[in-house]
């Protein structure tokens, strides 16, 4: 099965999860992103919901409160996006292509942040990706050393699939669904380790 047929079949699925129950598997994934975090301060790379995507405002607003620091992205051109500095949720706007993201100037380089939170429309049990096809997280940490930043995808369970990665694909460090986290490539740890 071709990619694009896969992700129209799965984004089927997603969007016919009722929005109530999108709401609370969304929390409980965010609440497991929180427990997660470190007890040191953390540059969070994450993102704005669009569509039927995993709502990651519980953890934003987390984050809000605590020292950690929130950056999502702002889309710059059909090729390159920026990671923009979220302070709360009155400096979230619409951008280009209608998606939300921060009026902050302040932004960080990808390699900067201590983790990048990326929706998935598909996953698979070795810990690849399957995206929208535009190709900006893979522009934006090709440059990036493994690990630098932690990479974890975020979707709801029934979006695990099969599908064979493209030759520059990485698997993800974390996948985090409603039932708690995979680990690929790195050690979890809540501490200052």
């Amino acid at each position: 099965m071709s990619k694009q047929i896969l992700r129209s079949e799965i984004l089927k699925k997603r969007d016919a999860i009722p929005a109530s129950r999108r709401a609370t598997l969304s929390k409980i994934i965010s609440n497991h992103l929180i427990r997660m975090l470190p007890a040191h301060d953390c540059r969070v790379g994450s993102y704005m919901t669009h569509g039927s995507e995993v709502d990651l405002m519980t953890l934003h607003k987390h984050l809000f409160i605590s020292t950690h620091k929130c950056f999502v992205p702002r889309i710059l051109t059909k090729t390159a996006m920026e990671l923009a500095y979220l302070r709360n949720g009155a400096d979230i706007i619409r951008g280009r292509f209608g998606i939300r993201t921060s009026n902050q100037q302040i932004t960080a380089d990808i390699d900067a942040l201590d983790w990048l939170i990326m929706p998935c429309v598909a996953f698979d049990p070795r810990g690849y990706r399957l995206g929208m096809g535009g190709g900006y997280y893979d522009r934006a940490l090709e440059n990036c050393a493994p690990g630098a930043p932690i990479r974890i995808g975020v979707a709801f369970y029934q979006q695990k699939s099969k599908f064979e990665p493209d030759q520059w694909d990485k698997s993800l460090d974390w996948i985090v669904t409603e039932n708690g986290l995979s680990a690929n490539n790195c050690a979890v740890s809540n501490g200052d380790g």
